[in-house]
C-alpha cells in the first residue's frame, strides 16, 4: 500500500511525492482533488505547490489544474542522456525501426512496473498508450512480459504474487496460474507477445535485453495494429526483434553498460 504523503517524514519527501502525484494524475488534478488525495493540510499543500511552481517543475493550467512543467522535461532529458543504455541501444533501435516501419519501444523495469525510455514512432497512423517516461504494467505489455518472464524464478514468482493482475482488455491474463504457464512459453521462445492484452487492437512482440549474468534489465519491442499484425507478419518481425535485442545485449555487456 502506498504511504500517504501526509505521513512522509520530511518536506523534501512530501514535495517529491506531490510532484509525482501531479505528474501521473489523469485527468490533471486541481487543488481540491490533490487535497483529498494527498492528505496534506491545506496550508502545507499550498506551500509545496508554490515551491514546485517556482522551481519550474509544475504549472497551473487555465482550468486551474496542476500539470508537469518544462523543468521536468529538462531533468528527464539530462537523466536519459546519462544512461549508458541509450548510447548502446540507439543504433539498433533505429535499424529495427527502419526495417519494420513500425513503432519500436525500449523499456526498463522499475520495481513492479516498466518505464518506456525510448520510442520510434511508426510513420503510419497509430495512437498508442506509450510515450517516453510513461509507466506500464509488467503482466500485460510485451516489454513487461519479456522482462518478467526471464527473471530468476524466486524473484519472478514474488512479483507475480505481489502485483495486481488488472484486466486492461478482455484479452488480459488475470490468472496467476495461466500467467506462469505463459511465462514458461516465453522463456522457451525468447519472445513475449502482447496480443491485445494491454490495448484493444494493438499487438506487439518483445524480447529481453540481458546483462553478462543473463539478467533481464531491459526489453525491446515492435508494436502495430492488429490489422497489420497477423501470424505471417509476426513470423517475420519476431526474429528481427530477437536479433536486435541480442545485439543490444552483446554491446551492453562489451561496454559494461549500466542504467
Amino acid at each position: 500500500m502506498t504511504t500517504p504523503i501526509s505521513d512522509l517524514p520530511t518536506s523534501i519527501a512530501k514535495a517529491f511525492a506531490l510532484l509525482r502525484a501531479v505528474s501521473v494524475s489523469e485527468p490533471p488534478s486541481n487543488f481540491s482533488v490533490l487535497l483529498e488525495r494527498t492528505g496534506l493540510p491545506k496550508a502545507s499543500l499550498h506551500r509545496l505547490l508554490q515551491e514546485l511552481i517556482t522551481a519550474g517543475l509544475i504549472r497551473t493550467a487555465p482550468d486551474r489544474s496542476y500539470r508537469p512543467a518544462l523543468g521536468l522535461l529538462e531533468l528527464a532529458y539530462r537523466a536519459w542522456e546519462s544512461i549508458d543504455l541509450k548510447a548502446v541501444a540507439s543504433r539498433h533501435v533505429d535499424t529495427l525501426w527502419r526495417s519494420t516501419d513500425e513503432t519500436v519501444h525500449l523499456a526498463v523495469r522499475d520495481g513492479h512496473e516498466i518505464i518506456y525510455v525510448d520510442k520510434r514512432e511508426s510513420q503510419k497512423t497509430l495512437r498508442l498508450f506509450s510515450s517516453v517516461g510513461r509507466r506500464g504494467p509488467l503482466h500485460c505489455t510485451g516489454v513487461g512480459k519479456a522482462i518478467l518472464a526471464h527473471l530468476p524464478q524466486p524473484e519472478r514468482d514474488a512479483i507475480i504474487d505481489a502485483i495486481p493482475l488488472t484486466g486492461h482488455t478482455p484479452h488480459t491474463i488475470t490468472s496467476r496460474h495461466l500467467l506462469r504457464a505463459a511465462f514458461d512459453e516465453i522463456r522457451g521462445q525468447g519472445l513475449a507477445f502482447d496480443r491485445e492484452e494491454h490495448e484493444v487492437g494493438i499487438i506487439c512482440v518483445a524480447a529481453p535485453i540481458v546483462d553478462r549474468n543473463n539478467y533481464p534489465f531491459a526489453s525491446l519491442s515492435v508494436t502495430a495494429p492488429a490489422m497489420r499484425m497477423d501470424g505471417a507478419r509476426l513470423a517475420v518481425l519476431a526474429p528481427e526483434v530477437k536479433r536486435a535485442a541480442a545485439q543490444i545485449s552483446a554491446d551492453a555487456i562489451a561496454s559494461n553498460c549500466t542504467l
